[in-house]
């Protein structure tokens, strides 16, 4: 029998039919598919069977409310956030800017603000129906963003995310406005702290409650010589392109065997 896959991107199709399983075996990514619904037969006749990805572990992914306090529950490093709501109502006790206002499922740049001060934020708060569904979070300058693909075994594919010159929001980075750069090009500039950086996209991964996925990261620029960072968020779902397929199948073979 084959590996399961149950996603909403459709660059997991790659993935389809490619790996064989001992058991009967899901890997969710992103999707919240009940087990009863995928293993109905396993579970009638009390054999067994395996998810990689939890419900649990995708939900908390997917909600960035979820996802920051399950950060600041498990100490990962991330910037400053509180609930917008909470912020409007005492929005003079709120000490961060410039800050990033983000909805709890926001995506590729859709559903995310900024605010250069308590002025602006005002006005965007004005703007925003319901502040109970957004975090707002401080925003730090560091210059470079990596999307860290990691298991427990450690990160086993990596890029950079670099702006276009032509960007014109340059304050945070998504398909539109950036390109990825490989660790195989020097433009990748890998951090000197990079085994800490894998450590803490680990840390961030485990949080959530997931077995794979990819984390994204912002660092300063390689002139320290012990870069600060935090993590930005998780994905459950990250877009795979043919060569983010092949490594995906080379670590879920080895996954689905131990």
């Amino acid at each position: 029998m084959n590996l399961r896959i149950r996603s909403r991107n459709h660059t997991a199709n790659g993935l389809k039919g490619m790996i064989e399983v001992p058991i009967a075996t899901v890997l969710r990514l992103g999707s919240i598919t009940p087990n009863e619904e995928i293993f109905s037969y396993q579970i009638k006749t009390n054999r067994p069977y395996r998810e990689i990805n939890t419900v649990e572990g995708c939900n908390n992914s997917s909600n960035k409310i979820l996802m920051k306090q399950c950060f600041i529950n498990n100490n990962v490093i991330t910037a400053e956030y509180n609930i917008l709501a909470t912020v409007a109502n005492e929005i003079d006790n709120w000490p961060y800017y410039p800050a990033i206002i983000k909805h709890k499922y926001s995506s590729k740049g859709e559903g995310i603000y900024y605010v250069e001060d308590k002025n602006a934020l005002i006005e965007l708060i004005k703007q925003l129906h319901v502040c109970e569904n957004y975090i707002i979070e401080k925003y730090y300058t560091y210059s470079k963003e990596y999307r860290l693909h990691v298991t427990n075994d450690g990160c086993f594919y990596s890029c950079r995310k670099m702006l276009r010159h032509i960007a014109k929001e340059r304050w945070h980075r998504h398909e539109n406005n950036s390109v990825w750069i490989l660790e195989s090009n020097p433009l990748f500039d890998i951090p000197s702290n990079w085994e800490e950086v894998v450590a803490e996209c680990i840390k961030a991964k485990n949080a959530v409650g997931l077995d794979i996925c990819a984390v994204d990261v912002k660092v300063q620029t390689s002139k320290y010589k012990n870069p600060k960072f935090i993590i930005l968020e998780t994905n459950s779902a990250p877009a795979l392109g043919e060569i983010g397929v092949q490594l995906y199948l080379e670590q879920l073979k080895k996954m689905v065997n131990n």
